[in-house]
């Protein structure tokens, strides 16, 4: 199955991740590496942001995939969930709406 795959900045939900439970070892820049090196084996990203951890989640770091295609992240979050990807400790992986609706 092929799928056309607009390149327009990615608006629908289902085409963004959340990871988070990263290590608060190595820097932003170098998670950020870590995190395109793995997704984009799934597919195009548009891009990959790292953010500190606020400070009642503790040390660590989150990031944000945006993927041009759905099918995509879909395949990268199962891929990925509860793995080992570059760190001893597994990172989870989700859509980006389960972390809103966290926040209430």
């Amino acid at each position: 199955m092929v799928e056309l795959v607009r390149f327009a900045v990615p608006v629908a939900g289902e085409k963004t991740l959340l990871v988070w439970e990263l290590s608060s070892g190595p820097t932003a820049e170098a998670l950020q590496h870590s995190l395109f090196t793995v997704f984009s084996q799934f597919g195009l990203l548009y891009s990959v942001r790292v953010f500190p951890n606020a400070a009642v989640a503790g040390p660590g770091f989150c990031g944000i995939i945006k993927f041009y295609s759905a099918g995509d992240a879909h395949r990268a979050q199962k891929a990925c969930d509860q793995k080992q990807l570059f760190q001893t400790s597994p990172v989870k992986v989700g859509p980006n709406v389960e972390f809103l609706a966290l926040l209430g």
